[in-house]
């Protein structure tokens, strides 16, 4: 992009500030936060937030606690306490790995277990663990106090339709919209079980859209990966999903303004531990996208 064009995204934006379109994509929401940081110190403001799950806890947090370093002192708080939960994960092999016999063996006894627990449980994750993290990182106020609109995005379990939480308890709508299908049980609002919307919305432009204004939608999804044969039969099922849902992302995003694309892809939707260099990611995306020189570690 030329520079002139840069300038004039960066006036443009000073004039008409974006609603923001957060995407989910568990830890690797945490770019979230950088992106927001460099926006705070260029002095760039946004005329409110829409999020899917990590995108609506990312959200929820920098507008109750008003700035990105304060959302980076919560979550590292929280961290330090080990208030969030370890969720088991599969399906994640590393590829120069991938034929050793003993870790053939090994991935389908790991295949065996996750399914005995797919039959045997509702959920993998207790929903007083959910609850834990989020009344931990989230305050308790209103989506009403927030000084800028919010909108949490989830998805009716019943009929499949997007929901969007834009009032009310913010702790709740936010726990709804981070409720990921079979990790963690769906929760009631008003008598209507909601779960993450990143099933229908993973990237909620249409609700951003909703909110008024241009949309910036910033993208934390992990790209389909590469098609190898001699897969397992859960992770065979788990990418004709995943195909399903990177088609929808993609149309989805095409009624965006703007999107950014935080390289974090290749990190765990599960990895806590890269906290510090998801943030980090987030960063370099927002200086990219307004033509800021990189920041040169010392």
């Amino acid at each position: 992009m030329r520079a002139a064009s840069k300038l004039w995204r960066r006036l443009s934006w000073s004039v008409r500030p974006p609603v923001l379109a957060l995407g989910g994509g568990g830890a690797r929401g945490f770019a979230h936060i950088g992106f927001l940081e460099v926006l705070e110190r260029e002095g760039l403001k946004i005329a409110g937030i829409a999020g899917t799950s990590a995108g609506s806890v990312i959200g929820s947090m920098f507008l109750a606690l008003g700035s990105s370093r304060a959302v980076i002192a919560r979550w590292r708080e929280a961290f330090e306490k080990d208030v969030i939960a370890e969720i088991p994960t599969f399906g994640e092999d590393e590829d120069h790995a991938a034929d050793h016999p003993l870790l053939q063996a090994a991935r389908k006894f790991r295949d065996r277990v996750v399914i005995s627990l797919a039959v045997n449980r509702s959920t993998l994750v207790d929903a007083e663990a959910l609850e834990r993290a989020i009344n931990f990182l989230v305050p308790d106020v209103s989506i009403e106090e927030l000084g800028l609109p919010f909108t949490a995005v989830a998805t009716n379990l019943v009929t499949g339709e997007e929901v969007r939480l834009d009032h009310g308890p913010l702790r709740r709508a936010v726990m709804a919209s981070s409720s990921i299908p079979g990790i963690v049980p769906p929760v009631d609002v008003d008598g209507v079980p909601l779960v993450d919307a990143g099933v229908i919305a993973e990237v909620p432009v249409g609700a951003a859209r909703a909110m008024g204004g241009r949309v910036v939608a910033v993208d934390v999804s992990a790209p389909l990966p590469p098609y190898r044969e001699g897969k397992l039969v859960l992770e065979t099922l788990m990418r004709t999903g995943l195909m399903t849902s990177t088609l929808l992302r993609e149309c989805q995003l095409r009624d965006a303004q703007i999107v950014v694309h935080p390289e974090v892809g290749n990190v765990l939707w599960s990895d806590w531990s890269q906290f510090e260099r998801l943030v980090e990611r987030g960063r370099v995306a927002a200086r990219r996208l307004l033509g800021l020189a990189p920041v040169v570690a010392e």
